[in-house]
């Protein structure tokens, strides 16, 4: 069984009615270049810098952005 560590950033930006990545990196101070990563789920890793960007944009915690999914 393989696990993979996947996000729900798609989700918590509707919630927060962000309707684009490049909102959210105005939001975030995140390049665009990471979030799309992020978004497509091949993101190999990230700085806590911008975990806590994310998390303070979204207004989250780290366990509403991230989950792992088990194959």
């Amino acid at each position: 069984m393989t696990k993979t560590l996947k996000n729900n950033l798609r989700i918590l930006m509707a919630k927060k009615d962000i309707r684009s990545i490049s909102e959210l990196e105005r939001k975030s101070g995140v390049s665009r270049q990471v979030l799309d990563r992020l978004e497509k789920n091949k993101s190999k890793r990230l700085d806590f810098e911008t975990v806590v960007k994310l998390c303070d944009a979204l207004e989250c915690d780290i366990d509403d952005l991230f989950y792992i999914d088990e194959d």
